[in-house]
């Protein structure tokens, strides 16, 4: 048994389990990115927090991730959400994660730029 294995913790575990169906279906390398996040993800959670199954992951934590990462690029952003939603799927949590502060503030201006090319239209 590898040195590696001795000190991975439950919920990379967990994710590993269910990624493995998830990483063989569609692009091989873009599933195996979206895993790495999901790994990132419950990694930090652990920093601070010792949750012991996945289901115990909730909007708390995905805002507290999101704060701490503030300086991530909007696009990368986007992918951790996905990865995020992933997660939730997985979990059968109702609705989304929620989101970076910085995709729903660009969200909401293209919404407002919309409203406003609408009336002046």
């Amino acid at each position: 048994m590898s040195v590696w294995r001795l000190f991975v913790s439950i919920l990379v575990k967990q994710i590993h389990s269910l990624a493995h169906h998830y990483v063989r279906q569609g692009s091989k390398a873009h599933r195996r990115l979206q895993v790495g996040r999901m790994i990132k993800f419950v990694e930090f959670i652990e920093q601070t927090e010792r949750p012991h199954n996945l289901h115990e992951i909730g909007k708390r934590h995905v805002i507290a991730f999101w704060k701490a990462h503030r300086d991530l690029a909007p696009k990368t952003a986007h992918a951790y959400w996905l990865a995020l939603c992933v997660i939730w799927e997985w979990t059968d949590k109702p609705g989304e994660p929620p989101k970076p502060l910085c995709f729903s503030q660009s969200n909401a201006e293209s919404k407002t730029d919309e409203h406003v090319a609408i009336n002046n239209f």
